[in-house]
C-alpha cells in the first residue's frame, strides 16, 4: 500500500451541528479511515484498488478511469453548454487520492483539490508529484469552505456528494455554486436513485439501522469487522434543481449515471 502521510495539512474541522455544537461528521471519519488504511478502493469500490490487490497495473487502470471521465467531461461541455470552453482554473471538490485532479491539471492552469481527509490529500499530493503535476494544490475541505480562495471557471464534483449526508449536501451546493466565476461552469455529479437487489437492500438497511450491523455485514462479506462505512445517499433531482434555479442556474444539460445500480445525475450549466 502507498504510505499515507499528511503532509503538514491541517487537522480535518469538525462539522457545526444545527445549534453550533461542534461535532464530528461519521462520514468525516469514515473517509478519513479510507484514506489511511485504503484510499484508493474508497475513490473506486472495486477489489483490484484495495491496498492488498494494488499492483502497478492496477494502479495505472485507477488513474486511467479519471482521464476519460475529464475527457468525456470537456468533450460534453463543449458540445453543450460552451464550444470553446477551456478552464482556466478549476475547483475538484472532494478529489480524494487526485485521480481527477491530474487529469484536469493537463488541461488547465491551475486546478485545487478540496476533500475532507487529510491522508487522501497527502496521498493525492504524492500522485501528482509521481505524474509530474506542478500546478495542483490541495486543500482540507470544512463546512463553509473557509480555506478556498477566489472563484473558479470549472467547479466539479463526481461521486462525492452521495457519501454525504443530504441536509449537508444540500447546505454545501450553494458555497460551490458561490465559487463559480461569472460564466464559469458548474459540473455536480449527485445519486438520485437506486436499482438494486433484494439483498443488497437488505444490507444497506442492516448497515444503517441494526445495531453493529454494519460491523456484521463487514464480516459476511470478508472485511475487518472495524472496516469503515461507505455512505450512500440519494438526492431529490427537483430539490437540486430549485437550488440551483435559486442561485441564477437557468438551464442544465443531464446526463445519467449507473454504477452497480445505484442511479445518478451529473448536473452540467453555466453560472
Amino acid at each position: 500500500m502507498a504510505e499515507s502521510r499528511t503532509g503538514g495539512l491541517p487537522a480535518a474541522t469538525p462539522w457545526a451541528g444545527p445549534k453550533g455544537a461542534s461535532i464530528a461528521s461519521d462520514t468525516d471519519r469514515d473517509w478519513e479511515r479510507f484514506g489511511a488504511t485504503d484510499p484508493y478502493y474508497g475513490v473506486l469500490a472495486e477489489d483490484r484498488f484495495r491496498s492488498e490487490n494494488l499492483s502497478e497495473e492496477a494502479r495505472r487502470e485507477f488513474f486511467k478511469t479519471g482521464e476519460e471521465h475529464v475527457a468525456h467531461l470537456l468533450a460534453r461541455l463543449r458540445r453543450h453548454v460552451d464550444p470553446a470552453f477551456r478552464p482556466s482554473r478549476v475547483l475538484d471538490f472532494g478529489c480524494g487520492v487526485g485521480r481527477i485532479v491530474v487529469p484536469f491539471a493537463r488541461a488547465c492552469d491551475e486546478v485545487v483539490g478540496v476533500d475532507v481527509s487529510a491522508s487522501m490529500l497527502a496521498e493525492a499530493q504524492m500522485n501528482c508529484a509521481a505524474h509530474g503535476v506542478g500546478n495542483a494544490r490541495f486543500v482540507l475541505a470544512d463546512d463553509s469552505l473557509s480555506r478556498l480562495d477566489g472563484t473558479f471557471d470549472l467547479v466539479h464534483s463526481f461521486i462525492v456528494f452521495q457519501h454525504l449526508p443530504v441536509d449537508r449536501g444540500e447546505r454545501l451546493l450553494p458555497l460551490l455554486l458561490g465559487r463559480i466565476a461569472p460564466g464559469g461552469v458548474g459540473a455536480l455529479h449527485f445519486l438520485v436513485g437506486e436499482r438494486r437487489s433484494p439483498a443488497q437492500r437488505l444490507a444497506a438497511f442492516v448497515r444503517r439501522r441494526v445495531p453493529l450491523g454494519r460491523n456484521v455485514v463487514n464480516v459476511l462479506r470478508g472485511r475487518p469487522f472495524g472496516a469503515p462505512n461507505m455512505e450512500m445517499n440519494a438526492y431529490d433531482l427537483a430539490r437540486l434543481l430549485r437550488i440551483l434555479g435559486d442561485h441564477g442556474v437557468g438551464e442544465v444539460c443531464l446526463e445519467g449515471t449507473d454504477h452497480g445500480g445505484y442511479l445518478g445525475a451529473m448536473l452540467a450549466f453555466r453560472r
